[in-house]
């Protein structure tokens, strides 16, 4: 089924698990160890509600302080008078932002509520943490990568571990029947795992996950973040000498070595032209899921991109589990 650019053939994606060598010995324990060193921080939150054009949405723009201090941007909308229903955090992709409150009419139309925050660094937010290495490459794959404590996507992941218990607590805007995770590229793999890490996801949305089995990833893509080590080695590690160093940090947050942990509904897709995260790596995101309540779409001619066809499936699913 269509045509196939750089990857397996489709019925070698169906089977392609491939075995977790750089998954730590220690990663329960790590995770169990980051968890504990937000436990007893209280997040500040600045809430201003909005005079918002749509009369049926109530929107909020949030400056919600992270465990560091570091304030991320946010916004908290929901169906107009309510209190009480799915709540859906959505993650958006690398270089983006939280985008306009408009984006999330959709699920707002279904009586869905969203949390939407930038990625620290990334949108309209800083990012507070210091770092011991500096890079030749533009973006955020290589800060802190010897140091997998304080490696960017560790403190990213931290950052919704901490989002999660304020959006579960009393002081949140709404009181969430039903909570699920969403998005796409780096959202969709920072969603699976935050899933693996919070049990009380409920549901999850995945497109083209980035972030997915690592080994292949520098091996295959040809375009996007991951070019970032590729760079890094040819300007910095030539003969590859830190490449075992690099994995063990990339270990710890390698969406795949979460997915073991996933037990809720999971929806992915792919496009089978996609050079930035290829389908090798997305399909060994999926086929490491635990959960049975799992599905793949599969679109032989798309590339990492907005794939229209595919909002209605989303949608779709997260009804029949919803409903």
């Amino acid at each position: 089924m269509g045509r196939q650019i750089g990857d397996y053939s489709l019925n070698h994606l169906k089977e392609y698990q491939p075995k977790l060598i750089h998954k730590p010995v220690d990663f329960q324990v790590f995770w169990e160890g980051q968890k504990k060193k937000i436990s007893n921080i209280q997040p500040n939150v600045t809430v201003v509600w909005k005079d918002y054009v749509i009369p049926t949405m109530e929107v909020a723009d949030l400056v919600f302080e992270s465990w560091d201090g570091t304030p991320l941007k946010g916004w908290a909308i929901k169906p107009k008078g309510v209190e009480r229903c799915p709540v859906i955090l959505n993650i958006h992709g690398y270089t983006g932002s939280r985008g306009l409150p408009l984006d999330y009419l959709k699920w707002i139309s279904m009586g869905i509520a969203v949390y939407a925050f930038d990625v620290r660094a990334q949108g309209s937010s800083p990012d507070y943490a210091k770092y011991n290495n500096g890079s030749r490459s533009l973006g955020w794959m290589l800060n802190g990568i010897h140091d997998p404590d304080n490696y960017y996507y560790t403190n990213v992941l931290k950052d919704l571990l901490f989002q999660l218990e304020w959006i579960n607590s009393p002081q949140a805007l709404f009181n969430p029947t039903k909570l699920g995770v969403v998005g796409s590229s780096q959202g969709g793999g920072l969603a699976l795992a935050i899933a693996g890490l919070d049990r009380r996801i409920e549901l999850v949305v995945s497109d083209y996950p980035f972030l997915a089995n690592f080994e292949r990833a520098l091996e295959v893509s040809l375009a996007g973040p991951y070019m970032e080590f590729i760079n890094y080695f040819k300007y910095t590690d030539p003969q590859y000498d830190t490449y075992e160093t690099l994995m063990n940090t990339l270990g710890h947050i390698d969406c795949v070595h979460f997915c073991e942990s996933i037990n809720c509904p999971t929806l992915m897709s792919i496009g089978l032209e996609d050079s930035v995260t290829p389908p090798s790596t997305v399909f060994a995101a999926y086929n490491h899921l635990r959960t049975k309540s799992k599905e793949i779409e599969v679109y032989p001619q798309y590339a990492h991109e907005v794939n229209p066809f595919h909002e209605e499936k989303k949608l779709a699913f997260v009804r029949k589990y919803w409903s």
